[in-house]
């Protein structure tokens, strides 16, 4: 259960930062954008790939911020807001990473052996892009508890509050 927390305004809007920020990457991008760029693939097939390079961008962001925030003088509850943020971003990192070259090997394959187009839509989709949109599923899920988490004063399931010396 996570531990409630007295934290002023401030400290809130810095411990739901990096939380917004995951959830604008997975949200906006992996969702909205990738509609988006899917819809015109048969025109322009290459503008699929704003989806993944924006991805590293942002993921790439949230890792050197949290970086900096672990060794900066923020409060306890920011840090572990941040670490939280990082570990699920670095997971994310290595999920998107991995169905980058699933998928990139699935078309160079089915260029090689002259697999069909939809057999190769079909094989991609439920190999490559199905696990990876469950994931992204979780990770919203989870990414929204820890906006809850920040906004209701709580740290973060899996990190303890400093005590009070008396």
């Amino acid at each position: 259960m996570s531990q409630p927390y007295q934290a002023t305004p401030e400290e809130m809007t810095r411990a739901k930062w990096p939380h917004e920020l995951f959830l604008i990457n997975l949200v906006f991008n992996h969702i909205l954008v990738f509609a988006s760029t899917f819809g015109v693939f048969s025109t322009f097939p290459l503008m699929v790939l704003i989806v993944p390079i924006t991805s590293f961008v942002i993921t790439g962001y949230i890792l050197f911020k949290a970086k900096k925030v672990a060794t900066g003088s923020d409060t306890a509850f920011v840090k572990a807001h941040w670490v939280v943020a990082n570990k699920r971003n670095t997971h994310f990192m290595w999920l998107l990473t991995i169905t980058c070259i699933v998928i990139g090997g699935g078309f160079w394959l089915s260029k090689v052996m002259g697999w069909s187009k939809i057999a190769t839509i079909a094989l991609l989709g439920g190999v490559g892009l199905l696990p990876f949109m469950v994931s992204l599923l979780v990770l919203i899920v989870l990414g929204n508890d820890s906006m809850y988490q920040a906004r209701h004063h709580k740290f973060p399931r899996g990190t303890t509050p400093p005590t009070e010396a008396t």
